[in-house]
């Protein structure tokens, strides 16, 4: 079974994506690192999906502001650079620009795994194999976290406890030990003894 899609192949995969509206909530989720319930309506605290209101555009940034499941925090500020990651935010801002206002993605949680199923469906969960979902939407928060831990959303590899800490984990034990697929080959130039 394959674990990780690099992130040209994932956002080649994304872009392939014919409804907007689809390709809008899988970008966000990815994009945000977002637990599904922070994108759509929650599962278990009711609540609504992400707003256009959410959404901060800048020139040169856009900003989202997701709203926790884990508690009433202050929502996390995810921001993503027009100068590398364009083709997200254009995806993210075309569908919040149809919608206008309000709630951009009115779905259930359950309504988003089957969406993902729809345009991942190789990918799927060992929790099959003992009765739960055979295909999961997390899989995005676990290419995000390691596509940032190999450099490739930002042109150089970043801290793990930086990428914790955009994802909303209070510490490295849950993302390292189930959203990090990166290897050995992918710190070699900085182990490199020259």
């Amino acid at each position: 079974m394959i674990e990780i899609m690099s992130y040209s192949e994932l956002k080649g995969r994304l872009l392939s994506i014919p409804l907007l509206e689809h390709q809008a909530m899988l970008c966000c989720i990815y994009s945000c690192m977002a637990r599904v319930g922070e994108i759509v309506r929650g599962r278990y605290i009711k609540t609504s999906s992400l707003k256009a209101e959410d959404l901060i555009s800048h020139p040169d940034k856009l900003e989202i502001y997701i709203q926790t499941q884990k508690s009433n925090k202050t929502p996390k500020k995810i921001i993503l650079f027009r100068n590398r990651e364009a083709w997200l935010i254009d995806i993210i801002e075309a569908w919040a620009e149809r919608v206008s206002t309000g709630e951009l993605f009115p779905y259930s949680t359950v309504s988003a795994m089957k969406i993902f199923k729809r345009y991942f469906p190789e990918f799927t969960s060992s929790r099959a194999e003992k009765g739960g979902s055979k295909h999961t939407i997390h899989w995005l928060r676990g290419w995000r976290y390691t596509h940032y831990r190999r450099g490739e959303v930002t042109g150089r590899k970043v801290e793990a406890r930086v990428v914790a800490m955009i994802g909303g984990w209070a510490t490295l034990a849950t993302p390292e030990r189930y959203y990090d697929f990166t290897k050995i080959e992918d710190f070699e130039e900085e182990l490199r003894n020259e």
